[in-house]
């Protein structure tokens, strides 16, 4: 079962690694929530200028295999958002929202692609658990005012 700790201190280290083009960062705020109604509170607690946002759901966890091949499931879910004053976009102004936080969710999932392949690094263990046909990617639209992405992927990791 992933430590929830460590999910926190790699979701610190993504926001803090994750730079665009001109050397901002890709997420200025970050978070971790219980359910969907921690997530409407926060939600409605930021401002565009907070844009983007990363928040992580608390995982979940289940039990797969049998006998002496019994793993843990670990289920995670990260929000990638923008918070939307709809009164300034269009309809092409508000479907690049989505071209914007899109790009910002690929490159959340080639950070963990990467993170797993480097197997010195900080996180080599954690994320070496990550299955890659588990990673699915969903369009979020109106939640809070917020719209973009959320990234849900599978971990298979050992009792």
């Amino acid at each position: 079962m992933l430590p929830l700790n460590r999910l926190l201190e790699y979701q610190a280290e993504v926001c803090a690694q994750l730079l665009d083009d001109d050397g901002k960062k890709l997420f200025n705020y970050t978070d971790m929530i219980i359910d969907n109604s921690e997530l409407s509170k926060v939600l409605e607690e930021r401002v565009p200028e907070d844009n983007t946002f990363l928040i992580s759901v608390m995982p979940e966890f289940g039990m797969k295999g049998e006998e002496d091949n019994v793993k843990w499931e670990n289920i995670l879910q990260f929000f990638i958002l923008d918070k939307t004053d709809y009164s300034e976009h269009d309809r092409d102004g508000f479907k690049n929202i989505f071209v914007q936080t899109q790009y910002k969710a690929s490159r959340f999932i080639y950070k963990l692609l990467e993170d797993k392949a480097n197997i010195d690094g900080l996180f080599c263990g954690f994320l070496s658990w990550l299955k890659e046909d588990s990673i699915l990617v969903t369009p979020v639209w109106k939640k809070n005012g917020c719209n973009g992405w959320l990234v849900e992927i599978n971990l298979d990791s050992a009792l």
